[in-house]
Order: C-alpha cells, then sequence, then structure tokens
C-alpha cells in the first residue's frame, strides 16, 4: 500500500526522533511538513529522555553509527538502498557509519504468490500455467523491490523468474521526491552538504533507484556483459528469455553450480582454487580497463562454479560504468603507485577527485608521501583493503569527492580482494592490477598507439586554431564591456607557480619535436649522394627524440585512450 506524502513524512519523523535524530530531522525540515512534530518530540523525550533513543535488548544506548542503520532499515526499502550506497562512500563517511550501513540487507518478506501471478498476467498477457511448464511457488530468494522464482520452460530449459513486487515503484518515487526536497533544504542550510556533494550524491542514487526498478535495464545489461565476455573461457552469462521479460518481469536461464566461497564442495570437485581466484580477478579487471562496464557487486552469491571449473555471473541489478579518460586515470594512477611517485599520486587524484574548495597542497602532499611509506614492498604486496581504507580517509580528511563510479569501483575491487582470499588466502589483488595494467599502458604507448595520439592532438590544435579569431573577438568585446578585473589569493601561488612551470617545459619540448619533425622532413627528401649515406642514422635518431618528447607531452597532458585492445591483450598473456 503506497503511502501518502504527509503520512509519510510523519513516519520519518517519528523514525528520526525514536533513535535519537530529533535535532537533523529539525534541520531539515521535516518539522515544517508534519504539524505534530513537536509533540512527537515530547512524546519521545517522556518515554526514553532527552536526546536519548530506545535501548538495546542489553540495556545499552546504542552508537550513533548503529542508530543511523536501526533508522535507515526501519525507513525501508529506498533508504536502505540508500544506506548501502552511502556504505560505500568512505571518502565521505567516517570508517565506523560506513562499516555500520555496511550491515545493511535487503532481504524482505515475500509477497503472497497471488499477487505474483496477476503480475504475470499483467505484463505477459497470460496466466502463469500458460507461461510456463512449471513455477515454483516458494520464492528462492525475496528482496525489497522483487522476488525470484524458478521454473521450467516448455522446451525444458531452467529459468529464473524476476518479478517486481506489486505497489514498490510509487512508495520508491514518492521516497525520491522527498529525498529530493531534504536535500535541497540541506544544501541550503548546512556548507557542509555543499561541500561534500549531497545533491549530486543523491541525483546519482535517485538515477540507480531507477535503473533497479526497470528490469529492462537489468536485461541489456546482462546482455553487454555477455557480448563483452563472450571470448572469455571461463565466464558464463545467462541468456535472458526476451519474450518473458518485462519493465516488471525478466526471466534469465538459471545458473547451477557451487557458490565460489564454498571451498568444501570446490575441493571435492577437484577444481584449482588458486587458478579460479587468478581467472576470475583477471575477467573483473578486464571488464573495468577494457570495457568500462563492471559488475558492482560480485559477492559470493552471485558467483557460481560449475564442475568443470567455469563460472556462472549473475544479477546485473548494480552495474558500473567508467568513460574512457577515467579508466585512463586509473592506468596512470596505477603506473605512479607502482613507481612510487607520490607526486604522480597527488595529481592523479586531484584529476579523479577535483577540489570543491581550496586544498592545502603542501598539507596533501605530506599526507600523500604518508600513504606511500605505509605502503611496504611494491604494488603485487599490496593489500588493497588496507590501502583503499587509507587513501579514502586521506580524500575525506582534504574533502576531496570521488565520482560516484571510482568509488563503486573501490568497492568492488575489495569484494573482489575477498572473495579471491577466501580462494587463495596467498592472493593478491595487487598483483594481477600490477601485471594487466602495465601491459596495458606499455602498449597504449607503443609506437602506432603514439601517432594516432599524436595526429589527434594535432586535429585538436587546428580546431583550436580556427577557433582563436572568434574567440579573442568575443574576448576584446568583454573587455570593453567590463574592463579587466584581478583577483589573486596567495595561498594559491604555489601550485600556480608549479603549473606555470610544467606548461613551460611542455612548451619548450613541443618546439624541440616540432623543429626535428622539419629536421626529419628534411631528411626524407635527402636522395642518393654524399648526404644521403647518413639518412638512416639520422632518422633513426631523430625519430626516437620525437617519440621521446611526444610520449611526455601526450602524457602530462592527460590520460591514455583506447584501453580496450590493450587490456584484452594484457589478458590473454599466461
Amino acid at each position: 500500500m503506497v503511502v501518502e506524502r504527509g503520512e509519510r513524512y510523519r513516519q520519518i519523523a517519528e523514525v528520526l526522533v525514536g533513535f535519537g535524530w530529533s535535532a537533523v530531522a529539525d534541520a531539515l525540515g521535516i518539522g515544517r511538513q508534519v504539524p505534530s512534530f513537536a509533540a512527537i518530540v515530547r512524546r519521545h523525550r517522556h518515554e526514553h529522555g532527552r536526546g536519548a533513543s530506545a535501548p538495546q535488548p542489553g540495556g545499552e544506548a546504542p552508537s550513533a553509527p548503529v542508530r543511523l542503520r536501526l533508522a535507515l532499515e526501519a525507513l525501508g526499502p529506498t533508504f536502505i538502498k540508500l544506506g548501502q550506497m552511502l556504505a560505500t562512500r568512505e571518502d565521505i563517511l567516517p570508517p565506523a557509519y560506513a562499516r555500520e550501513l555496511g550491515a545493511l540487507q535487503d532481504g524482505a518478506a515475500a509477497v503472497p504468490f497471488s499477487d505474483i501471478r496477476a503480475v504475470l498476467r499483467a505484463e505477459l498477457g497470460a496466466d502463469a500455467e500458460h507461461l510456463f511448464a512449471h513455477l515454483e511457488q516458494t520464492p528462492l530468494a525475496s528482496a525489497s523491490i522483487g522476488q525470484a522464482h524458478a521454473a521450467r520452460l516448455a522446451d525444458g530449459r531452467e529459468v529464473v523468474v524476476k518479478v517486481r513486487k506489486p505497489g514498490v515503484s510509487s512508495q520508491v518515487e514518492a521516497d525520491l521526491a522527498i529525498l529530493r526536497d531534504l536535500t535541497e533544504i540541506a544544501a541550503r542550510e548546512w556548507e557542509l552538504a555543499e561541500r561534500y556533494g549531497l545533491p549530486a550524491l543523491v541525483a546519482s542514487f535517485d538515477r540507480a533507484m531507477r535503473r533497479e526498478l526497470d528490469y529492462r535495464i537489468e536485461a541489456e545489461s546482462a546482455r553487454a556483459f555477455a557480448r563483452n565476455l563472450a571470448d572469455d573461457p571461463l565466464v558464463r552469462i545467462p541468456a535472458v528469455i526476451d519474450e518473458l521479460s518485462t519493465a516488471r518481469v525478466l526471466t534469465e536461464e538459471r545458473a547451477t553450480g557451487m557458490r565460489i566461497d564454498d571451498t568444501a564442495a570446490l575441493d571435492a570437485a577437484g577444481l584449482d582454487r588458486r587458478a579460479l581466484a587468478q581467472g576470475a580477478t583477471r575477467t573483473v579487471i578486464r571488464m573495468v580497463l577494457a570495457d568500462g562496464l563492471f559488475h558492482a557487486d560480485p559477492h559470493p552469491g552471485n558467483m557460481f562454479v560449475q564442475p568443470d571449473g567455469r563460472l556462472w555471473l549473475i544479477d546485473f541489478g548494480m552495474v558500473g560504468e567508467l568513460d574512457e579518460d577515467t579508466r585512463g586515470e586509473l592506468l596512470w594512477l596505477l603506473l605512479a603507485l607502482g613507481r612510487h611517485d607520490a607526486d604522480a599520486v597527488m595529481s592523479r587524484l586531484l584529476h579523479l577527485a577535483p577540489p570543491r574548495g581550496t586544498v592545502d597542497r603542501r598539507r596533501l602532499r605530506a599526507d600523500v608521501r604518508s600513504l606511500m611509506e605505509t605502503v611496504s614492498g611494491n604494488l603485487a604486496e599490496m593489500s588493497m583493503v588496507d590501502f583503499f581504507a587509507q587513501l579514502t580517509g586521506m580524500l575525506r580528511r582534504h574533502a576531496l569527492q570521488l565520482p560516484g563510479e571510482v568509488a563503486t569501483l573501490l568497492r568492488m575491487l575489495v569484494l573482489t580482494e575477498s572473495t579471491a582470499t577466501v580462494l587463495d588466502p596467498g592472493f593478491r589483488l595487487g598483483a594481477v592490477l600490477e601485471e594487466v595494467g602495465y601491459g596495458a599502458l606499455f602498449e597504449q604507448w607503443g609506437v602506432h598507439a603514439l601517432s594516432r595520439r599524436l595526429t589527434g592532438a594535432g586535429l585538436r590544435s587546428a580546431h583550436l586554431a580556427a577557433d582563436l579569431p572568434e574567440r579573442g573577438e568575443l574576448l576584446l568585446e568583454d573587455f570593453e564591456a567590463h574592463g579587466l578585473r584581478v583577483r589573486l589569493d596567495a595561498q594559491d601561488l604555489e601550485p600556480l607557480v608549479e603549473r606555470v612551470e610544467v606548461v613551460s617545459d611542455r612548451v619548450i619540448a613541443g618546439i624541440t619535436m616540432s623543429g626535428l619533425l622539419v629536421a626529419l622532413g628534411s631528411v626524407v627528401a635527402t636522395g642518393a649522394g654524399p648526404a644521403g649515406r647518413w639518412r638512416d642514422p639520422i632518422m633513426l635518431a631523430a625519430g626516437g627524440a620525437t617519440s621521446l618528447l611526444g610520449a611526455y607531452l601526450m602524457a602530462g597532458a592527460g590520460p591514455a585512450r583506447g584501453a580496450r585492445r590493450a587490456v584484452r591483450r594484457a589478458l590473454r598473456r599466461p
């Protein structure tokens, strides 16, 4: 049953006050939406004391992180999923809160089978008996948005039918509208809300929830993974049964086998757990670096191993996407980590997490160097769980917020390493990252790749030159209308000087490279004769110098592009 907006506000007020968050509820303006808010607060204080929350069974008052988790659980599916999303943001939340919210479970009571039959009839146009040879009435699993039932098709194929629960969509829509209202108030009233990008965070959550409500999006994600991994001999993706799938119903091939964390069953089947950990992880890295589309929730319940060692990957309701520029930035960050280059690590982090305000760069540089000092050995020996915890803590101290998809990626990598270490206690994700990442970078910056990038840079420069007259005219018009105003903040001088020095280096390198290119042209034009016999050695030396200068310019200008082919080759290496 969908609750009216006013009643839902009252429920939220009751829950927040009940778990000791009355000040937050008041600051968010909930009191203005709920006429009885003051009475709710008075009643709670009378029952539990000022500022207190209901004690736990042991008699002790719960901590603030526990109270937040309990409040979100009490508020239902939308807020549970909000908490799960926040649990991945250790660059924003203190670790104690992130850990506690990570314990939120998405389980929910199943709806009656008669409701499921009604949805199937409305969506697929026929009764369940005519759609399936058999449909289990008891669900395999029940979550907040939908529940899954085992079934068999007329042709004998075993499938799983996911059905969205009646009324869920309307209730989620109402909750999302309330969240948007509360976010607008928080952004106006709290400076920290704007500083940490709360509006963007809630907007991202809004999009994610709408994706989960539409099973057509999950079906398309499953098809995309099947295409991307078609040549991977290890992984299988369940096929979508299109004629039995809609926005509210998703029918897929049923995955069978052993859970990937069932080590006893894997050993009994005679499977090599170490090889399985390596193979599964390489597939995950391929998703990220080569395809830019990755499974965002690879917990053991979403991975099943067949007796022949192949791996089923299921449930594509949560996926992450990285554009090519972000993948390139991550590759360069990986290279900097492997070289223990603190300055390069800081530079790449600032590219990935642009500051919203002024950043104390000296303090940030010191913190990055301290972080690098705590990393013992090389990248292959790092524990990604420990390293990411330290990294996100540092970002939080400097108010540097990672893009949502990168934060999702970090959580996914932590899950991957945790699962792999169950299979192989000596496993280190860093070793696979180092192997695949370095191979990708090397192939990206080969001679052919470099020539493509230089050609692209030349075309962009030509477009910029063509636009310069118009841009200059606009600049002059603005100057004539408004004059010239300069505002200089002394604390920004150091990064400005650093940037000027870097630009100067690149300008000099660019001029030198241009001269070498002109010289190469002259040498190529040289025919036979006294000068001609020196042509090949000169071309070799000048060509090498030009390539090195070009690589320097492109590495400084931005992240690597075109990772797909390079990563695929690296992944195929024995």
